[in-house]
């Protein structure tokens, strides 16, 4: 008897993320991933020392997905305003992802300051420094009620509470966008 193909942490995480997107974060078990894969849970647990290693792994996954969609669509005329309408998109159209990512609990405890200046937020505030002519503090301060805006909207998509086709969400993000830097900009003067 030929012995079985060998499980890879790549087709676990593909298996994993496959469960995320139709399911939801909530569906990935160590039964539902083998199950998934044709396979006990025993390869899994080769693999990973425990669920919370292989749900780390996943983390890292879905962040490479995020990371991968966001950058698609970031341009650097106007990173702040181009990286709100992506995630917005991406909100529609990976939404259990961006539930797992940005919904379920994972900046329990972080503050607005804590926000600016993590380091996946930092290019965004300097390009917005460039871009509008505003010192940190006004850059910041624009980046946070902006990214506030577009969870927002983000959120309300992906509760099906509003039908908010991409082009009208665009249209007001960009308005938000304006508003917001009309107000740090008197605010400066």
């Amino acid at each position: 008897m030929p012995p079985k193909p060998e499980i890879t942490r790549e087709q676990v995480m593909e298996a994993a993320l496959a469960l995320v997107r139709e399911r939801g974060i909530e569906a990935v078990n160590a039964r539902s991933v083998a199950k998934r894969l044709g396979c006990s849970t025993q390869p899994l647990f080769r693999l990973y020392e425990n669920m919370e290693a292989l749900k780390a792994d996943l983390r890292r996954t879905m962040d490479g997905v995020y990371d991968l969609f966001m950058n698609a669509r970031m341009k650097p005329e106007n990173r702040l305003l181009t990286q709100g309408m992506a995630y917005v998109e991406f909100a529609r159209t990976e939404k259990e992802v961006f539930r797992a990512l940005f919904l379920v609990r994972n900046m329990a405890g972080s503050s607005l300051g804590d926000i600016a200046r993590a380091e996946w937020n930092r290019e965004t505030i300097e390009n917005a420094k460039r871009v509008t002519g505003l010192p940190e503090e006004g850059a910041t301060a624009l980046f946070l009620n902006f990214w506030l805006y577009s969870h927002g909207i983000a959120s309300q998509i992906l509760s099906n509470e509003i039908d908010l086709p991409q082009k009208k969400a665009e249209e007001l993000l960009r308005k938000a966008f304006e508003a917001f830097l009309t107000q740090e900009r008197k605010e400066r003067n």
